[in-house]
């Protein structure tokens, strides 16, 4: 099936008066469907700080999600995780027919799957408060989804068949917390299991914070997984050594989009600073596919940094298949377009050509015709 073209900023912009009026029903309040009252407005920013803390020292546990942590999600980290969401799925060369999301919450992602044109979406979690007010509002936007309760660990997997997207979605630090015995080997070895989930043609996603610690995870299971042959569908080029990970250097995706008022006024109440969508993720293939093969191969590259001006030109920090590159532009030269996962074909030092937008998929070769 063909992806329909989508605007995230219109997307959220539009989600923004449901998502009040889910919260007034979940908290049981009445008031204006447009915007908080001043006391409600308080006290979610008080909440998405006290959510933004438990990411940083991933001190989730269950006691953790109390209603008003979960109704500040809803307001907050709901419609940016979908706006993510929208995004990352875009790179995906077709639209998955049956997803699932796992450890899902409100299930944001799987809203961005159905949007797309997802046909069965599964959303798995062990908070079933989480997922009856998310199967509430998906249903309530028009889709249909299958939500249950799954704690790693103590239940058997609620969902049988294979998948054509599993997403793991900031959830790898609280199934495998540090303290918990051979954290990574368990770790990786949930994500094999995933993996063996999926159909030949699937994708596994896996979505988390691009704070340091959590972005070298990324780049780590993006290792550990290559060298074992699995394909990596995006945001990699490279099929050998990781350049960002040998280097130290942080690896992640930045979507520009045009803030919400609602979203802008809750950064400010709670003393946010982030100016577009930023994520750490790895999409990687099942493990009967083959790399995307993509025309021009060795002149494709991915830009990994934001434009880094010096005295006489402005530079983009590149990765290709054969690593890191550069790109050189006089400080004159528009590059509006130009952004941190553009793909691009490099014409020499200081010249490009625009291969793929971020958000997009590869232009990848069809096999049958060869084009």
């Amino acid at each position: 099936m063909k992806k329909i073209k989508i605007k995230i900023s219109a997307e959220i912009e539009l989600l923004i008066p449901e998502l009040i009026a889910a919260f007034r029903r979940f908290q049981k309040l009445a008031g204006p469907d447009h915007e908080l009252q001043t006391r409600e407005f308080r006290t979610t920013c008080d909440n998405v700080q006290k959510i933004e803390t438990a990411f940083e020292t991933a001190g989730f546990h269950e006691e953790f999600y109390s209603r008003e942590i979960i109704a500040a999600y809803l307001l907050y980290h709901f419609p940016l995780h979908y706006g993510q969401g929208l995004s990352l799925l875009g790179e995906l060369p077709f639209v998955p027919k049956r997803v699932l999301e796992v450890a899902s919450g409100l299930a944001p992602f799987s809203l961005a799957a159905l949007k797309y044109g997802a046909q069965e979406v599964f959303a798995i979690d062990q908070n079933e408060v989480m997922l009856k007010l998310g199967a509430e509002l998906i249903g309530r936007a028009g889709y249909p989804i299958t939500m249950r309760k799954w704690s790693h660990g103590k239940d058997l997997f609620p969902v049988s068949g294979t998948f054509d997207l599993i997403i793991l979605p900031y959830c790898l630090n609280e199934l495998f917390p540090d303290d918990l015995k051979n954290s990574e080997e368990r770790k990786l070895q949930f994500i094999h299991e995933c993996l063996a989930r999926l159909n030949p043609t699937g994708f596994l996603l896996l979505v988390d914070r691009t704070d340091q610690k959590s972005n070298t995870q990324i780049l780590k299971i993006r290792e550990h997984f290559v060298a074992k042959g699995i394909a990596v569908q995006a945001p990699c080029l490279c099929k050998s050594f990781c350049p960002a990970l040998d280097s130290k250097s942080p690896c992640y995706a930045q979507r520009e989009y045009e803030k919400p008022y609602f979203i802008k006024e809750i950064q400010r109440g709670a003393s946010i600073f982030l100016n577009s969508l930023k994520m750490s993720y790895l999409i990687l293939k099942s493990p009967h596919a083959k790399w995307p093969q993509v025309p021009n191969e060795a002149s494709l590259f991915r830009v990994v940094s934001p434009p880094i001006e010096h005295y006489v030109d402005k530079r983009y920090y590149l990765c290709g298949v054969n690593g890191k590159g550069k790109l050189e532009l006089s400080l004159a030269e528009k590059s509006y377009e130009l952004q941190r996962g553009s793909l691009i074909q490099l014409e020499g030092r200081s010249k490009y050509k625009m291969v793929a937008a971020p958000g997009k998929p590869l232009p990848e070769i069809d096999e049958i015709t060869g084009v």
